[in-house]
């Protein structure tokens, strides 16, 4: 990292986004949604898990395949408003331009205490399951297991309170076959702080050369089309991530939509939620998107506050939040459509993006497309007067050298500036 001195010094020639932020496809479109945050340095992976279980907590129980066997130290938990600021800072946006903007002369990591303990580890627990480790983290009880036969490790977890539906037993060999371990967890509402009726995420670490969610179980849980937001965090080097065993749909964004009432959060969220179900819908077979990607230390226009040092420490990263990539990733799906775990690569491109679409003016029609209808055929300027063809210069406001878009004729960021639960594990409820 520059002195601070140094990096003023940078800052200063950056012009910020010159239009008018209006709002982004509110945090409640995604209430169903499961969101996972992924970071991975060096062949170590650090998954949080936020939860957003609606029920008795007593009745709470997840079961989660792992690669590799964890102790206590490499669980913990984190505070729910940190992926909530993620959220805020990544999500879809919708700005809004006057004429004027082209007018070139005028969170804490809450860690828990780990009372982790070798109580049972090794042991045999039914058949040819095995404990591997026994700890608590917060609110959780957790066991960390190991198998040789679905059957016996179907018969231990309902045996143990774990509701788990017989028609996981296949999906449970394949996992045992590729060699993963269980980590399951309960909740015990006595280890909750005073006041609190939520779950706090999950955050476990373990060691992995590759990104892999494991999607499939959840689809035991679904009741009809899922969603999974992933938030990637990397080092800049490896840019933006994506995912290679599921098809892309590159979003139509930078585009002008007419809202109904005039452009609200909330016009723009249906707006956005049309949107999702016409990618959906649209081809068969589960289709993601990406819908973020930038240094997460920065943003223009923001629809949140850029993530600090500490955030994306607290989230498993090792380094400055200017050293890092944040990419959001969208998956959308029905349950046979999830075929396979999901597999994430980096793909070393360092291209800014974010999901950003502009409020309807027909008086911009020539510098942005109609999203959905293209360019309008006979378009207003914001100098009618001017009969000259301005296409060539204003059809991609704002790209700089580096393909970042700013979205109007701004100066580009110096590049030292610019350099998900229920779908990852089966949720079950717990048996008297």
């Amino acid at each position: 990292m520059l002195p601070l001195l140094t990096v003023l010094g940078l800052a200063t020639p950056a012009h910020a986004f010159c239009g008018t932020y209006v709002g982004q496809a509110g945090a409640a479109l995604y209430n169903n949604a499961s969101q996972v945050v992924l970071v991975h340095q060096e062949r170590q992976t650090t998954l949080t898990l936020a939860n957003d279980f609606d029920g008795d907590l007593e009745d709470f129980a997840l079961v989660v395949p792992i690669p590799n066997i964890v102790e206590g130290g490499d669980v913990s938990v984190v505070d729910p408003e940190l992926i909530q600021r993620i959220d805020a800072y990544s999500a879809p946006r919708l700005v809004q331009y006057t004429c004027d903007d082209f007018n070139t002369e005028t969170g804490t990591s809450t860690s828990a205490t780990d009372s982790s303990s070798s109580r049972g580890a090794g042991d045999e627990a039914s058949g040819s399951v095995t404990i591997e480790a026994e700890f608590s983290v917060g609110e959780y009880d957790l066991v960390v297991l190991s198998a040789e036969q679905s059957a016996d490790l179907f018969t231990w977890l309902t045996e143990s309170g774990y509701a788990v539906p017989e028609s996981s037993t296949p999906l449970l060999q394949e996992y045992i076959d590729d060699g993963s371990y269980f980590l399951a967890a309960r909740v015990d509402p006595a280890d909750l702080p005073d006041g609190q009726t939520w779950l706090r995420p999950l955050q476990i670490a373990y060691g992995a050369p590759t990104m892999n969610l494991p999607i499939r179980l959840g689809t035991l849980n679904s009741q009809g089309v899922q969603d999974l937001l992933i938030y990637v965090i990397n080092d800049e080097s490896d840019g933006a991530a994506g995912i290679s065993n599921y098809t892309e749909h590159e979003l139509e964004d930078e585009c002008m939509v007419d809202l109904a009432d005039g452009g609200t959060s909330s016009d723009f969220a249906d707006f956005w939620e049309d949107t999702l179900e016409d990618i959906r819908t649209g081809s068969p077979g589960a289709r993601w998107t990406r819908e973020y990607a930038w240094a997460p230390a920065w943003c223009d226009p923001c629809a949140g506050d850029p993530l600090r040092d500490e955030d994306i420490q607290a989230l498993g990263y090792d380094g400055s939040a200017w050293d890092a990539f944040f990419t959001r990733l969208h998956l959308r799906y029905e349950a046979d459509q999830a075929t396979q775990d999901v597999v994430i690569y980096a793909s070393k491109d360092e291209t800014r993006l974010q999901a950003r679409f502009i409020l309807y003016d027909p008086a911009l029609e020539d510098r942005f497309p109609l999203c959905g209808s293209g360019w309008a055929d006979d378009p207003g300027s914001c100098d009618p007067a001017d009969d000259t063809d301005t296409t060539d210069d204003t059809q991609d406001p704002g790209t700089d050298d580096e393909g970042g878009r700013f979205g109007c004729n701004a100066a580009p960021v110096p590049a030292m500036m610019a350099a998900v639960l229920a779908l990852c594990a089966l949720v079950t409820r717990r048996r008297d």
